[in-house]
């Protein structure tokens, strides 16, 4: 079933708040930012599929899938700049 346009909405303001308020995902997120589509999209289901294994919180997993999506991961970028949690 696909989310629906709130969830996605909610999931994309607690995921720009994680990742500003926490250094080390903060460096991972800039690290993607350096990466084709392709090879960013990737990486974030490795790391989702490392999570569900890891046992971690399934909303937060589906959170940070999102980010395989180009526009959501434009999206994230841009809100993480505007709260300053990043540089341009």
């Amino acid at each position: 079933m696909a989310p629906d346009a709130d969830s996605v909405a909610d999931s994309l303001t607690t995921l720009v708040q994680v990742i500003g308020r926490d250094r080390n995902l903060s460096q991972w997120f800039r690290r993607l930012d350096q990466m084709s589509a392709i090879e960013r999209r990737n990486q974030v289901f490795k790391i989702s599929e490392q999570m569900t294994n890891d046992g971690k919180d399934r909303d937060a997993v589906d959170a940070f899938r999102l980010l395989a999506d180009t526009r959501i991961f434009d999206a994230t970028r841009l809100a993480l700049r505007e709260c300053g949690y990043i540089d341009e």
